[in-house]
């Protein structure tokens, strides 16, 4: 007598997901040209996946390249966020920010920039803004930015990968600007190194890096909304097995999922099918 099959796994509540990779293809590693980052951005918006894919987001020297490649027939993305590098000008991010509202084929959703003396001076609008913070200063930016609270929809960036001149933030230092940002009531984004679900080692350029896990994110957001304290949240980041995460978050209530995305608000990914493709090959999501 043959056994049934197993039942496939329940897939987390789809609140949890929406909106919640945003398409950063234009930026390394990934480095599109703008027409392939478009194509390939078009193709995730049209995909089974498609409630998952945030907004296309546009550094601002290469906001000319959008406009032209509009110009040429390419369709423009449903919504775009602009990004200001650290060490932009001021008057750089407002030229690049006035030009893209002054474009009837393009929706701005978003203003990304760094945590800097001046950065009120950027003319926002009704748009969050996400400040990202630095290492030495990062209890004066969250401070700023919660002053700015009740003027702007002003929220805290930071960063999770490594690049030339970040050293990788390992569990601990994840863990406090989480709580920090927690602790004043402050929405976050995220920026870098989160291609996979779970916490692990991955080779790039060569070598062995380590990266953090969107699942381990998920679930330490989750235990600092509820009051958790610092070593509880560092210890789930630094969580190497996939399906205890996973069953902790299909677990989840609509009320858990809410409390989540009110504090992480997402984040940007050069491949958005990387950690798509691995939510799906756990059953998180389906399609």
């Amino acid at each position: 007598m043959s056994s049934s099959p197993s039942p496939a796994p329940r897939p987390a509540h789809p609140a949890l997901f929406i909106s919640l990779v945003n398409d950063a293809a234009l930026f390394p590693p990934a480095a599109l040209t703008m027409t392939d980052a478009l194509a390939a951005h078009a193709s995730h918006r049209s995909g089974p996946h498609a409630d998952a894919v945030g907004h296309f987001l546009v550094g601002v020297a290469a906001v000319s390249d959008l406009i032209a490649a509009l110009d040429a027939g390419a369709s423009a993305p449903a919504a775009v966020g602009l990004v200001a590098l650290p060490g932009t000008a001021i008057e750089d991010i407002s030229s690049a920010c006035a030009t893209l509202r002054g474009e009837s084929r393009i929706r701005l959703v978003s203003i990304d920039m760094a945590w800097q003396t001046g950065w009120r001076s950027v003319d926002v609008g009704d748009l969050p803004i996400h400040l990202e913070v630095g290492r030495e200063d990062t209890e004066a930016a969250l401070a700023d930015i919660e002053s700015a609270s009740g003027f702007v929809d002003a929220r805290a960036k930071f960063r999770t990968g490594a690049t030339a001149t970040w050293a990788w933030p390992d569990a601990t230092e994840l863990s406090e600007f989480i709580l920090a940002a927690g602790r004043r009531h402050l929405p976050f984004v995220l920026t870098g190194g989160l291609h996979h679900v779970v916490r692990a080692d991955h080779v790039v350029d060569g070598e062995d890096s380590p990266q953090h896990g969107l699942l381990n994110v998920l679930v330490a957001v989750h235990a600092s909304a509820g009051g958790a304290d610092a070593q509880t949240v560092r210890e789930l980041l630094e969580i190497r097995e996939t399906q205890p995460l996973a069953e902790i978050i299909r677990g989840w209530s609509t009320s858990d999922i809410a409390a989540v995305r009110a504090a992480f608000a997402g984040y940007g990914c050069c491949d958005v099918t990387d950690p798509l493709g691995e939510l799906t090959g756990v059953g998180l999501i389906t399609g």
